[in-house]
């Protein structure tokens, strides 16, 4: 792909996000010209940066996977809502949420409609809506879809963590990322040549003899480790720079981008010099980015879905992360053991811990 396509590539996405902010960081002008103004910030680009990429399935792919529980109280609800087991119809609730965490990292909210009610006014089905077919009022609040009004009482709005969202806040982040990504891509299209053969004689060779001089040096390397140079003929070894492909500056955004999505660098398979991190287990990882990431998430999706309009007053949504947390069998039954030990708790405990339908290990003592 030449130069112009792939500066033609990231054109023709309208966005309201777009501005004509200068890009100091970046010295380029003699090569990219307006480019980083012309570039429309929109999910699209967004997700043509590979550090994007990985944060957007790791927190919406990760987070979409796991279940909602209704509780009252302290307990499970009697009967789950079925908006919680599927909100649309035909799709899986895995499915949903995902889409639903994919807007609130890169738009300010996320919208899902109410299509229809129980005999007790509870939503029952609705579909998420993108934002590409809604119509906002001068508040910011959906009144259409696809040209059709939206009663007010039939939308439920979650908002995003991350406040207007990544493709606002790490504006100029992506458009640097994408500046760099084209100058590499030329510097990868047009290589320094890693081994320069150079005539030092008095005599220059003409097109088909430096030609076969290159040709012979090529076959002759395949076959064997050493060469030889005649008098007048030089070998001269050049590589190709990390500055060449931008190698820092390319780490240092995809920093600034797992910055920017309150990722830890490891999420995104950023290397971090000297960082020494590491985990005992699947869990404690887990953990971690519950408590960095996900967690403010969970509390954007499940609180929505806590209020009156959507569940029993007095009953609460939550996100269950047991998937993400739960610790391997040797830890889990050293700990039931202690627990056992100690008299506070017993084997209908452990049993309902792991779903099991009967008590295991004989009777309790």
């Amino acid at each position: 792909m030449g130069f112009m396509q792939q500066v033609a590539s990231y054109f023709g996405f309208a966005s309201r996000f777009s501005d004509s902010s200068h890009l100091a960081q970046i010295t380029l002008d003699d090569w990219l010209g307006s480019l980083p103004d012309a570039v429309a910030v929109n999910r699209s680009n967004a997700m043509s940066i590979a550090t994007i990429s990985a944060g957007r399935n790791t927190i919406a792919g990760v987070a979409g996977g796991l279940t909602l529980l209704a509780e009252k109280g302290s307990q499970p609800a009697p009967v789950q809502p079925s908006i919680l087991e599927g909100f649309e119809r035909g799709i899986p609730m895995a499915t949903t949420l995902t889409w639903t965490f994919d807007d609130l990292i890169f738009y300010p909210c996320s919208w899902w409609v109410v299509r229809e009610r129980d005999f007790y006014n509870w939503p029952i089905w609705g579909e998420r809506v993108d934002h590409s077919r809604t119509r906002l009022d001068s508040f910011g609040r959906l009144t259409h879809v696809d040209g059709e009004e939206v009663k007010p009482q039939d939308v439920i709005r979650f908002d995003s963590p991350l406040g207007d969202g990544l493709l606002v806040n790490g504006r100029r982040t992506i458009k640097r990322a994408i500046a760099l990504d084209i100058s590499a891509a030329l510097a990868e299209d047009n290589p320094v040549p890693s081994v320069e053969l150079h005539n030092e004689g008095n005599t220059p060779m003409d097109e088909r003899q430096r030609k076969q001089l290159i040709s012979d040096w090529i076959e002759a390397r395949r076959k064997s480790g050493v060469g030889y140079t005649p008098k007048g003929l030089k070998v001269v070894t050049h590589g190709l720079a990390p500055q060449q492909l931008l190698i820092d500056g390319r780490r240092a955004i995809s920093l600034d981008a797992a910055r920017h999505m309150n990722l830890p660098a490891w999420a995104v398979s950023t290397a971090v010099e000297g960082a020494t991190m590491t985990y005992d287990n699947r869990s404690m990882r887990n953990w971690e980015l519950i408590d960095l990431t996900l967690g403010a998430y969970f509390t954007a999706v499940a609180g929505r879905l806590s209020m009156p309009d959507v569940t029993p007053r007095g009953w609460k949504v939550r996100i269950n992360p047991d998937e993400l947390t739960r610790p391997d069998e040797k830890t889990r039954f050293d700990t039931y053991k202690v627990g056992l030990d100690g008299d506070f708790i017993d084997r209908e405990w452990i049993a309902a811990r792991e779903g099991w339908p009967r008590i295991m290990g004989g009777t309790q003592q």
